[in-house]
């Protein structure tokens, strides 16, 4: 069986590298791998050059010769290049892409035929040979869900695979209010959601970014505030953000006994708790309310593009 991956951005990439490194093709598959600047991927044949994988900068080939298609561009390329691909695709194909926020109902009017969203995470990557052998190398969180016309050995295929190096939580389909799809307001108190998986997709695979921008602020911040250099504050902080999140994992404490096992009554990391307590609520209430808000601009944007001609 052939396996297609078109795209060699950030997830793209991520996720040949993750099948490439981890082996996890069986005997009878060929990875095939297409990119619009095939100089991206050249590297895959040489550094991989004892497993099946295949490169091509012609998506229609790739298209004509597997089985299974997982899509990995950006979303305002995707109908062209389903478009482009259409004809040439076998029959049964599967097609997963990483485009969050299409929709099956707007993929299915221009292919009708297997789709599932995947929804993967950078924080998956895969990277030194100590990550690849240990039994914990499963990584941040993927999202997926399928369309009604998948199959369930074909999906448990494609949950199997990414359950190799992330924590896949799998998603139903779900008939959703296209007049109010995310049942809002402009007030964000009374905003709520009507389907999970968009909070889910900030939660996992946004989230490494708004992670990265908490770490680099209370950084920038620690050292203006000491004579520390600002590397060093970021090494400190992600160090202990690992050692905690390891605490919650491994020992499976809860966030009220960790902070109850820092915090002393009336102490210095008590009033840095009250303060947080105080504050971060709205914040966050906040992040949510407009990262989902723009959920709701691409989607309705979406539609319209995909209800043309």
């Amino acid at each position: 069986m052939n396996i297609g991956l078109i795209g060699y951005g950030h997830m793209g990439s991520m996720i040949v590298e993750n099948i490439l490194k981890l082996e996890l093709l069986f005997d009878d598959e060929k990875l095939i791998v297409s990119n619009r600047n095939i100089e991206k991927i050249q590297h895959l044949k040489e550094e991989y050059e004892e497993l099946d994988v295949e490169i091509t900068e012609d998506n229609t080939e790739l298209a004509s010769k597997c089985e299974k298609i997982i899509i990995a561009v950006e979303t305002p390329q995707f109908k062209d290049l389903l478009n482009e691909i259409k004809p040439f695709l076998k029959e049964n194909c599967h097609i997963m892409y990483t485009c969050s926020g299409l929709e099956f109902e707007n993929v299915e009017k221009i292919h009708d035929g297997k789709f599932s969203m995947i929804i993967p995470t950078y924080a998956s990557t895969v990277s030194s040979s100590n990550s690849i052998a240990s039994q914990n190398r499963r990584k941040g969180v993927t999202l997926i869900k399928h369309n009604s016309k998948v199959g369930f050995e074909e999906q448990k295929y494609i949950e199997d695979l990414f359950n190799e190096f992330s924590y896949v939580k799998k998603f139903e389909e779900f008939n959703m209010d296209m007049e109010n799809p995310f049942n809002y307001t402009s007030d964000l108190n009374n905003f709520s959601m009507k389907n999970d998986i968009e909070v889910s997709t900030i939660i996992t695979s946004c989230a490494p970014a708004f992670i990265a921008i908490l770490i680099e602020k209370l950084a920038s911040i620690a050292s203006m505030k000491s004579g520390i250099p600002k590397n060093e504050m970021e090494q400190m902080i992600t160090k202990t953000v690992l050692a905690t999140a390891s605490l919650k994992d491994d020992y499976n404490l809860s966030n009220e006994e960790i902070i109850s096992q820092v915090a002393t009554k009336g102490g210095i990391t008590q009033e840095g708790v009250d303060f947080l307590n105080k504050n971060m609520d709205r914040i966050y209430e906040k992040l949510i309310y407009q990262s989902i808000s723009r959920f709701n601009e691409v989607k309705m944007e979406l539609d319209e593009e995909y209800s043309k001609e």
